[in-house]
This record gives C-alpha cells, structure tokens and sequence, in this order.
C-alpha cells in the first residue's frame, strides 16, 4: 500500500540471475557494438597485452597522473591503474542514457530552485519535511538566495550501473563538487593513442564540444566587470585525493587554479591574490566540500575555506558552480521521490530507473525494508557516517541487532539500497584478458542551450565481488567509455554557443597567483639545493676510493669539510679520515636523512605539485622520474652504484634547467623560479668559498669540481688552483654561470622586472641590499673568511623582504 508520500513498500526481489555481459548475449555471441574490438583485444599475444598495459602505466606515471598526490607524511601518491580496453556502449543505450541525464540536471535543477525558493514540494508533500531539515546539505543561508548565474547546478555527475535485467539505472548522483572529468580526459588521451585504429574506425564520439559548452556555461554564468570574465578553479589542495584531476580539468578550461589561501573577500567582492594586486573574481568552479566553503558559516576542524564567500555570492557578485546547497541533491534519500515529482512537474516519467532504494525516515516503508534486510545496503542518507555503506546480509546476528536499535532511534540518517551485480566487461589484467564489473560515471552540464551530456565518461572497474557501494572512493582502476555511432559524429549541435574569443590577449594571462610565485620561487631553490648536495656528493664518492695515501685523505677530507660547510654533515663526521659509506649512501638514498638528497626532493616536488597547472607535461615528467632515481635501491649500494644515482640526477637537474630557460615564457612565474635559483646558488657559493677561505688549499678543487669550474680555470691558469684565482673565477666573474657575481647581476635585473612600483612598499629596500652585494662586488680585494656572513645575510635579508613584500597581502591595492 503506498504511503503518504506516494510511494510503494518495496518489491519482492527477482531470484538472482547472473550478471549482465556487455560484450556477450545470453547466447554467448558477441554483441553487434562490440565486434570488431572483440576481434582485436583477443587477437593480442601475451607479449602484446604486457606491452599495451606497461604503455597504458608509462603514459599516467609521466604526468604523474594520481589520486591522493601526496599525504600528510610526504610519501607519494598512488598512481591510477587504467585499463586499457574501453567500456563500448551501444548506440540505443547511449541515446536512452542521454536523454535521462538530460531530463535529470532539469529535474534536480528544479528541485533545488524550490526548496531554497517557495517550497512548493513541502507544501504538496512531494518531499517529507524530516527529509529535508534532517540533512546538513540543506543550509539556511541559501534560503531565497536567486543564485548568481541563475543556476543551482551546472555540472552534475550521475553513477550508473546495469543489473541482470539490462538497463542502465541510477546508483547516486554527483551534485556538490562531481569531479573526475579531468581523469575522463586523461582516460581518453591514454585509449585513444595506444587503440588509435580502433578509435578512428569506430567512429568515437569526441568529447572537445561538451567541455567547450561547460567552458562557455561558466564564462557566461555573472556579467563580467572587464575586458573578459574572470573564472578560476578552486582546489582544497595538492593534498586533495583529486588535486591531479582538479589541475588537468584547470589546464583544460583555461582558468587559474587557486586554492582558498589564494582568495579574500573585500567588501562583499571575492578577489584574487596576484602579484599585481587584488583582482575581482565573477565566477567560481568549485571544488571544495560543501561543509568546508566558509569558515564564517561552517565550523569544521582544521578551519579552511575562505572567509565571506557565502555572503559575496548571496550578495550576487560571484557565482558559484555548483552552488550552496546543490550537494543535498546527491543525498540517495531523494531518490525514491523524484518519480513522482517528475510525473507532477514535468508531466512524465523519469526516463533514467534508479536502484531499488528507500528512505527509513518513512514509518510504512521502514517496517518493510527492515523486514527484508538481507537484500539490502544500508547507505547513509546524507555521507555522514563513516561506518557506512554495509552489506546487511553479511552482517553477524550482534551486529545487526545494533544496527535495528540504531535505525530506530533516528531513522531519517539511513536508506537502505538493493544490492545489485553490477554488468561485467571485459578487462586486461597481469593474467590476461577477463570479466570484471562496471559501473559508468556519466556527466551533464547546463549548457545556455539546454542540458549537454558528455557522449562517453569514465567507467569504475571493480577488482572484487563487492557490491558497487563499497568501491573505495578514490580507487584508481578506471576505465574510458566509448560511445560509437556510424550515423553521427557527435559534432556541436546547431546553435550551441562556442566559447568566446577575443580580439586580444587575455589582460589576466600575465598576472600570476601570489602563492604559485612563492611555490616556483622555492622550485627553483629546491632545485638548486638538490644539486649542490648532489654535486658536493659525488665529488666526495670520486675520492672514496681508488689508492690510499696521504693525498687522497686529504682529498676525502677536504670534501667533508666542503660538506660540513653546507650543513649535509655533522662536524663529527666531518672531522672522520673515512666515515662509512653508509653516512654518504643515507644522504642519497635515506628519506630520513635531514638535509638528504630524498628529503631535498621531496620538498622539491611538493612544491612543484602546488604549481601543477603552471607547469608543462615535459617538466612534470622529470619531476615524476626524479623521485624515483633515489628510491632506495634492494641491498646496499657501493659506490660505483652511488655514483651512477648521483650522475643521473646531475643529467635529469640539468634537463630542468633546460625546460625552464628554453621552454618557459619570460613572465612573472618564471621569474620567481630564475630569482630563487640564483638567490640559492648564490648563497651556496658563498659557503663554499667561506669554508675555503678559512681552510687550507685542499679544499680548492673539489670546490672548482662541484662548481662545475674545474676546465675554466685550467685554461686561464694552467697551474694547481690558488685561493686568489678560484676566488676571481667564483666570486667576481660576472661571465661565469657558477659565481656569486654571475648570480647577482641576475638577481638585479630580474627585480628590476617585477610587478609593481619600485618606490612603494619594501623595494627599496630589497634593492638596497642587492646594492651592498654590488658594492662588494666592485671592490677588487678578495673576500675573506669573515666578510662572507655579512654578505650571505645580505642575500637572505633580500629573500626575506621580497617574501613580505610579494606573498603577503595583509595591505594590498585593489583595482
């Protein structure tokens, strides 16, 4: 008997029936869509399939293409697995699918426009009061708010699964923050090059059209206040699960990714932190947890978000996509009353089946689902307990009693959903080829035009038997789907609007986020600490060995004393006549190591990942092989292995320093990476030459090896190396890429070139102390062992200053 609400008590099950085969019919044959890819992935050898599957791994390892990217610890993330074959959709089911997304983004569009508007599904009992104020996604301050860009929802994911009975329905939908069409992209790349026949022959529907109408639908969502709108992408940050998704998705629409440190609201205006000032933000893509937007109205641990975003979008001057509140339309408790809301609003039937699922909060409904258990997930309504999802039926007699007590005391926190096989594809595993279930995740967006639906997705691959609701959330087997029609080419349709161009360059391209110039700036020092330890190590390893003698422990001495100087060792070490190769080997391959070769990488890279969308594919391959170059090797290296690491990273570092002068635009990033290279190579240098002018001359060649001076001064001087010449070709020489002067005049003429006015704020002063080092540099008597903290603290202070002067905005000018 239906309750109030309009709905029936739930149905009895369909004895179970085995899995739906997407290749395969019920007769064995090869379904008609599937053939010729059928012909192809089983005509592989097992050489082919091994090669295929290590090209698929080298393709996301090189763009470092992972979830989690990097955790509290700094290890790093794990990496995507992908499978290779597609999941192949056949036409009809594309076209029935499409047409319920589309008719679903409409539905909840509605759905949520009312229920923070009239209300009119509360007062016609479309939707029980208890439902809605019971969950937390449902926020008051959203109450009567007209969302900027008229929209509650514009990208709305949607998870999708095909029982035994053959049609693709609904398991959840994705409304707050639905990510992944980053790694749909990245799916696409992977397949489309490694199957390249296959998906040109196939006639694959592309996906370049729906993301030029979501870019389209963003620019357009707030009448912008300049010469174009100014959108960015928002991230909680590198350590986010998705930040590797988040900053490809950014590269793609073309916006800036920030994170909420990046962007302050003055005035009831969200702007953003550039070098050049504040500048005014009309739209937002968003990507942060609902619950995490504004610590002004939710308190959470941890803090974060960005204070008065709320109040700058309720005040209409910036737009939020998705908006407030969108996330209550994800909550699997609404599922079971969108038909009837549907046949009231929209006059007909959902055209997308949902899952068995039902809300406990209703008594007639609840005494049912309860009854039968055993066929059902227990699901929170609202994603707010972590125990859940679990499988009733494999629940112990205890435990299902607490949970009976549980769901007595506050029934309107729980759904229960049928526990569905989800269809099986075929899947190209370390064994070979076999089955494995799937679950499709689809994409719309609310194009100005009307809904667009992305023709493919991305398709979750289930390693286990585990029903579909205890996939890990951030699993990485993943898979692309393709959409294949003879008869189409899925090109734009007729008057879908294309994203505007403008006549001339975007004013903002220049301007760079205050947080990614402090992040290159350390890039660059990083980078230059990484090699100095490395260089300085393997001048050391050169001297481990070989003949014994008195010169050679000199040598061995001279470059401990070199590596003391720069903090790598301890004066006890340093003072040995041969510590054991084990001090050197941590130092290369120990990420426990204080002042390490790994511990230097890892702040390397960290730092780099901040930056990610500034940075090219090319670069972000060598960041990615560069950790794996002092991975811990199985046993204990000696020293000629030692020494091959060191060569290696000296060959990967000086590729970088040819990316970054060869391949990076002269703007103002780039620019904060050269000035903190030479800002650290500058101060290297001065510690090296410290620690030679108070040493004896041992010190002087492996000072001129690890300058990478040695041949330089050979020609000038054909005779053993002298304090006062290696202090003329590493101190002076404004022509030598490795002195202090070389370091100085650049650091001079890059400052000259940064943003702002040079009379305002702490330039002058920044200039003043690049003044006492060209001072010092004008004076032709060589330095001595003393002038050179004065000078290093010269070079910090300027660091210093331009930190505060350019990553702080506590007092800025807003324009």
């Amino acid at each position: 008997m239906p309750d109030d609400f309009g709905n029936s008590p739930p149905p009895t099950p369909d004895p179970g029936a085995g899995a739906w085969d997407e290749m395969m019919d019920g007769q064995g044959a090869v379904r008609g869509h599937w053939r010729d890819l059928e012909r192809r992935i089983h005509g592989w050898s097992a050489a082919g399939r091994a090669s295929i599957s290590a090209s698929a791994a080298r393709m996301l390892a090189d763009l470092g293409t992972t979830f989690n990217v990097y955790s509290d610890v700094g290890g790093p993330g794990q990496p995507f697995e992908m499978d290779p074959i597609p999941l192949m959709v056949a036409p009809a089911d594309w076209e029935r699918v499409r047409a319920g997304l589309a008719q679903r983004i409409h539905l909840l569009e509605r759905v949520l426009a009312d229920l923070f508007g009239p209300q009119e599904l509360l007062g016609e009992g479309l939707i029980p009061p208890d439902l809605v104020h019971a969950s937390p996604a449902f926020f008051q301050y959203a109450r009567g708010v007209n969302p900027p860009g008229g929209k509650f929802l514009v990208t709305c994911g949607c998870e999708l699964v095909r029982p035994p009975g053959g049609r693709w329905m609904v398991l959840r939908d994705l409304t707050s923050a639905p990510g992944g069409l980053g790694q749909v992209l990245e799916n696409r790349n992977v397949t489309s090059n490694l199957l390249a026949d296959d998906f040109d022959g196939l006639r694959i529907a592309r996906l370049a059209p729906f993301f030029e109408a979501e870019r389209a639908t963003l620019e357009a969502m707030l009448p912008h206040r300049g010469e174009e709108p100014n959108v960015v992408f928002l991230t909680p940050g590198y350590r986010h699960p998705s930040y590797f998704e988040h900053a490809y998705k950014a590269r793609l629409l073309g916006f800036p990714l920030v994170e909420p440190a990046d962007l302050t609201v003055r005035e009831r205006r969200l702007h953003l932190k550039t070098l050049a000032g504040l500048r005014p933000i009309d739209s937002v893509v968003c990507r942060l947890d609902e619950a995490r937007l504004d610590p002004l109205e939710h308190w959470s641990p941890g803090g974060g978000g960005v204070p008065g975003l709320v109040e700058a979008w309720r005040s209409g001057n910036v737009a939020l996509a998705n908006a407030p509140g969108s996330g209550f339309a994800s909550s699997p408790a609404l599922l079971p009353f969108l038909p009837a809301i549907c046949r009231k609003w929209l006059g007909e039937e959902l055209k997308l089946p949902f899952v068995e699922t039902w809300w406990l909060g209703q008594p007639e409904i609840r005494v049912h689902a309860l009854a039968n258990l055993h066929r059902y997930m227990l699901v929170s309504a609202f994603g707010q307990d972590p125990r859940l999802p679990l499988r009733c039926a494999a629940l112990p007699p205890a435990a299902r009693k607490r949970w009976m007590a549980e769901i007595a005391e506050k029934p309107w926190d729980f759904v229960v959903q049928a526990d569905v096989a989800p269809s099986i594809a075929p899947s190209l595993g370390p064994r070979g080829i076999r089955s494995r279930p799937v679950v499709w995740h689809a994409f719309a967006v609310q194009a100005a035009d009307g809904p667009a639906v992305l023709p493919g997705g991305m398709a979750k691959v289930g390693k286990t038997g585990l029903p579909p609701q205890l996939w890990p959330a951030h699993a990485g087997f993943t898979k692309d789907v393709w959409i294949a029609d003879d008869a189409a080419d899925f090109a734009p349709r007729a008057g879908s609007r294309a994203p505007r161009s403008f006549a001339g360059r975007n004013p903002a391209a220049a301007e760079v986020v205050s947080r990614i110039a402090e992040q290159l700036f350390w890039v660059g020092r990083y980078a230059e600490r990484v090699e100095l330890a490395t260089r300085l190590l393997r001048v050391t390893l050169r001297n481990f060995g070989g003949e014994t003698g008195r010169r050679q422990q000199q040598r061995l001495g001279a470059c401990l004393a070199l590596l003391r100087s720069c903090a790598l060792v301890s004066e006890e070490i340093a003072n040995q006549p041969a510590p054991p190769l084990e001090t050197l080997a941590a130092l290369i391959h120990d990420p426990a190591a204080k002042g390490g070769i790994p511990n230097l990488t890892r702040s390397l890279v960290r730092n780099a990942a901040a930056a990610r969308d500034r940075l090219s594919d090319d670069t972000w391959r060598f960041f990615n092989r560069l950790e794996s170059l002092v991975h811990a090797p199985a046993g204990a290296p000696g020293v000629t292995g030692l020494l091959r690491t060191l060569d290696n990273l000296v060959l990967h570092l000086a590729a970088f320093a040819g990316m970054q002068s060869e391949n990076m635009t002269r703007g103002q990033g780039w620019r904060f990476l050269e000035i903190g290279r030479r800002l650290e190579r500058g101060l290297a240098c001065m510690r090296l030459l410290r620690a030679a002018a108070a040493g004896d001359s041992a010190l002087l060649d492996p000072l001129l090896e690890t300058c990478d001076s040695v041949m330089t001064y050979r020609r000038r001087h054909f005779s053993q190396p002298r304090l006062d010449a290696v202090m003329d070709l590493l101190f002076y020489d404004a022509t030598n890429p490795r002195s202090v002067g070389f370091q100085i005049t650049i650091l001079a003429r890059e400052t000259d070139l940064l943003p702002g006015d040079s009379a305002n704020g702490l330039m002058p002063s920044i200039r003043r102390q690049l003044e006492i080092l060209q001072t010092r540099l004008a004076d032709p008597a060589p330095p001595g062992a003393g002038d050179f903290p004065q000078l290093a603290g010269a070079l910090e202070s300027f660091a210093d200053m331009l930190t505060q002067h350019y990553f702080s905005h506590s007092v800025r000018r807003v324009y």
